[in-house]
């Protein structure tokens, strides 16, 4: 042997086996300068056995890439030569060896389901008008990738399942959900919502904590940016905050904020506890607030209300100046923005 390397090709060696690339492409190398007889193949290629050698040449021209001649008493093999080339199209009215069906079921598929590709096989490679040495080798490689996708298809059915009724996430999908930050009562609230939809759907799946993961973040997100000025009636929460809104109320009064905060948490947890739905917890906030501030200064501030209308009125009013006076009309539209303002809050 000439060369004491053989290069060949990885997609062969996965089709093949790579003892018969590894043959192959030996066979390629040397037809071109000698004759390639058993005997050459055992002498140059002493790695493997005589009877394994023979056995890996009957292999390749079982698969119609090496043919056999004799000559003078000797048998010598070479590949397909150029001229043996061919496109695929339906006139020839191909159909794969038996050679080819018998590797095809050494890969353990069966000849059904090689049978269900060949038109497909036939289409895809007319449209292509692809020109190959060995359209059998080809078809080989076609049905072993369509085999394999299968495989994984059967593999990823048999794990999916339809929603149940007593489904619940399991205890990762939780702490994931908890440690992100979501309240656990408004997790544990959202499952029959999950189930029922999943139910009705009717699909199946293999990853339903995943679903449920990413619904709980989306219903989470939106019930965070819910304004309770929607006439949605909703209960207590410990992560419950006062809004804009309240703080801006706050402001037209002499109620420092740091007081209001301080009488949260008393307001959310007995507010918690009674279970009641409201729609706004901001102006009930606003009267707790207004009534400890009384408490606290023991009616100092009995005024307080007429005091927070003052206030109000004078943030609404339009200064007047040299160029411009306000208009009756005017101090009508004020007046009406500071009666909706009232009315929303309770005030």
């Amino acid at each position: 042997m000439t060369d004491s390397k053989i290069s060949f090709s990885i997609e062969i060696a996965n089709t093949l086996g790579l003892e018969e690339a590894i043959l192959l492409e030996y066979i390629k190398n040397q037809e071109s300068q000698n004759k390639v007889s058993l005997e050459k193949v055992c002498s140059d290629l002493g790695f493997w056995s005589d009877s394994k050698s023979a056995e890996l040449l009957n292999n390749l021209i079982k698969r119609g890439l090496v043919s056999e001649a004799n000559n003078e008493g000797l048998t010598y093999f070479s590949t397909k030569k150029p001229n043996q080339i061919k496109k695929l199209n339906t006139g020839n009215k191909w159909m794969p060896e038996k050679e080819v069906f018998d590797q095809i079921n050494e890969y353990g598929i069966p000849q059904d389901f090689a049978n269900l590709q060949i038109d497909d096989f036939k289409k895809l490679n007319e449209e292509r008008n692809e020109e190959e040495k060995n359209w059998g080798v080809k078809f080989l490689r076609f049905v072993i990738k369509k085999w394999r996708h299968k495989e994984v298809e059967d593999n990823k059915k048999k794990k999916t399942q339809p929603m149940k009724k007593n489904w619940v996430p399991d205890d990762d999908a939780k702490e994931i959900l908890i440690k992100s930050g979501i309240n656990e009562d408004f997790i544990k609230n959202e499952i029959p919502e999950f189930i029922l939809y999943w139910t009705e759907r009717k699909e199946e799946s293999d990853i339903w904590n995943s679903k449920f993961i990413a619904h709980i973040r989306r219903q989470w997100g939106r019930f965070k940016d819910v304004k309770e000025s929607d006439d949605l009636p909703s209960k207590m929460t410990s992560e419950w905050v006062p809004n804009n809104d309240f703080f801006e109320i706050l402001e037209l009064t002499d109620i420092p904020r740091e007081f209001a905060e301080n009488a949260k948490p008393e307001f959310i947890m007995y507010w918690k506890e009674t279970g009641q739905s409201l729609s706004s917890w901001n102006s009930k906030f606003l009267q707790h607030v207004k009534y400890n501030w009384e408490k606290t200064n023991k009616g100092q501030t009995p005024q307080l209300s007429e005091q927070i209308d003052r206030r109000i009125e004078s943030s609404w009013k339009i200064q007047e100046n040299t160029t411009n006076t306000t208009s009756q009309p005017d101090n009508q539209i004020i007046q009406e923005k500071f009666k909706k303002l009232k009315e929303k809050h309770q005030i």
